[in-house]
Formats: structure tokens, C-alpha cells, sequence
């Protein structure tokens, strides 16, 4: 039996979406069309849509509460059919919701894309949050509030293991980031997890996540940009990260070789490996899904 859900981190075109479920799952969609320049009326009724259809879907055990594999597959913006990995081995976190701050609105890009996984996978729903270069937005409480509740019910779906967020915050972006997270913990149920993506340097040479209240930050070790060869040569010399809350996951994309040759041996000499995040720029194959499997393997 497969599910079948439409909705990580993207390149810009490929940056990290509603659930169809089959088999013991009543037929749905999760999520609101395309809320462009979303009014009050508009984003309300978009939110209650969610929860209307979250509701119509029965549950039975929390995922969150689930042993979830430590080897978990992105799943971005476009179709993708998984029903052939082993839910044992691979969990899935899949794009929910692209979210775009602008002006005073909170504009939402619902996942349209199908997504099969195996029944009994974990899954993991990725909201990514982008700010408008050309309307720049007001960051105040009432955007904290509209966001967290969005945020807080795609995290109430269905076989949830964890929420995750994706905000690549700038510099004058990061206080609204911190009480956006904060409220968010404060929001969702105390057993589900609060994971974030990471630029590799926040790590490293930038701690401000400290203190944050989340529960797995994950580096993302690929679209290194200007800072690759200062960022590679840093772990070439056999350091880890500063950060130790950035040594309990590591984000990889399949297609970059030369990092993941370097990150993954070193990141299997911890104490306790960290939790492998693995994107691909294109769909996965079953070819893909081998070649994680290898990657992730025992040292």
C-alpha cells in the first residue's frame, strides 16, 4: 500500500507542499490554492481549509512519538514517487507550504505536486519562508502570530514526525526569526519536535543559534556559495562545528560529491551520528535512493 502526498532546501529554483493519502487513508488534500497577495479574509479562509481537512483524516498513532529513521529524503517541488523505499530505513520530509512575507501579508505557495510513500512512512512537512526583495515585509507580532499558526497546523497532519522550518534569515531578519520560533514551540504539542535548516555558516562562524528554541538544527552543506573553499577547508582540517547543536543532523545534496566525500566520513567519527538529510536536484530514482543508502551506511 502507498500514500500519496502532494507538498528541503532549494538552489533557487530548486529550494525545498497538501497530502494525498490511499489505502487505510480516506482520499485529500491538505492545504489552500495559491493565496496570491492573500487579504485578511483570504488567509482565514485558507487556514481554516487546512484544519477542516486535516480533521477529516482519522489518526491513529503520533508519529512524532515514533522511532524515526536517521536517513530522511527531501522532497521538494515537483512529483515524486517513493512508494519503493523501506519506511524502516528512509523518512520523508516533504515541502508543505512556500511561504513569502510581504508588506504586512503572509502569502502562501501550496504543494500541488503528488508524493508517494509507503504507508508506514514518517513524514516530515517543510515549510519554507522567503522575504520579498521588492516589499519589504513588516516582521511585527501580527505576521509572528498569522505565521506560527500556519506553521502549527501543518505540523498537526497526519504521521508527522517533526515540523521543520526553512528560513535562510538575514541578519536584520533574525530577532522577528527567533520570536517566530519561539512562539512556535510554544505552540505545537511539547512531543513534537521543532527542527530548522541552516546556512553552514551560522555554524561555524556566526553563533546566533544559541538559545534557540528548536529542536534539531540541520547545516546544510550544499549551495556553499562564496564561502565553499573557507567552509571546506575548515572541516578539511578535521574540525566539527562550532555549534554543537549543528553536529545532531548534517543536510547534503546528492549531487555535490566533493562535500559529501568530506562530511560524511567525518560525521560518522561522532559519538553518535547525526541524523542524514539528503537532497537531490532532480526526482528521485530507485538508483538515487541506493546511492543514500551507501552514503548513510556504517563506517
Amino acid at each position: 500500500m502507498t500514500a500519496e502526498t502532494n507538498g528541503p532546501p532549494q538552489s533557487e529554483s530548486d529550494r525545498k507542499g497538501p497530502v494525498e493519502t490511499t489505502g487505510n487513508f480516506p482520499t485529500a488534500r491538505f492545504g489552500a490554492p495559491r493565496c496570491s497577495g492573500c487579504s485578511r479574509i483570504t488567509f482565514s479562509l485558507a487556514i481554516l481549509l487546512t484544519i477542516l481537512l486535516a480533521q477529516s483524516i482519522p489518526r491513529t498513532s503520533s508519529a512524532a512519538t515514533l522511532q524515526s529513521p536517521r536517513t530522511i529524503l527531501w522532497a521538494w517541488h515537483r512529483s515524486e514517487d517513493l512508494s519503493y523505499i523501506d519506511p524502516r530505513e528512509f523518512a520523508v520530509a516533504y515541502l508543505a507550504c512556500s511561504v513569502l512575507l510581504s508588506g504586512n501579508e503572509v502569502r502562501t505557495n501550496w504543494r500541488q505536486q503528488p508524493l508517494k510513500v509507503p504507508e508506514r512512512t514518517i513524514l516530515m512537512p517543510v515549510v519554507r519562508v522567503d522575504t520579498d526583495p521588492k516589499q519589504t515585509p513588516t516582521l511585527d507580532s501580527k505576521m509572528v502570530r498569522n505565521l506560527t499558526g500556519l506553521i502549527a497546523r501543518i505540523a498537526s497532519r497526519p504521521r508527522s514526525s517533526r515540523i521543520q522550518v526553512d528560513f535562510d534569515a538575514r541578519l536584520s531578519e533574525r530577532d522577528f526569526y527567533r520570536q517566530l520560533l519561539t512562539e512556535v514551540r510554544q505552540t505545537v504539542p511539547a512531543q513534537m519536535p521543532l527542527s530548522i535548516t541552516a546556512l553552514a555558516s551560522w555554524c561555524l562562524f556566526d553563533n546566533w543559534l544559541a538559545n534557540l528554541p528548536v529542536s534539531e538544527t540541520v547545516p546544510m552543506m550544499f549551495s556553499l556559495g562564496t564561502e565553499r573553499t573557507k567552509v571546506l577547508n575548515y572541516f578539511r582540517s578535521g574540525k566539527q562545528f562550532l555549534h554543537p547543536g549543528c553536529c545532531d543532523a548534517l543536510g547534503v545534496s546528492l549531487e555535490d560529491s566533493e562535500v559529501n566525500a568530506l562530511m560524511i566520513p567525518l560525521s560518522k567519527q561522532r559519538k553518535i551520528p547525526p541524523r542524514l538529510y539528503v537532497f537531490t536536484r532532480s526526482a528521485w530514482t530507485r538508483e538515487k535512493v541506493e546511492t543514500v543508502r551507501l552514503l548513510a551506511g556504517d563506517p
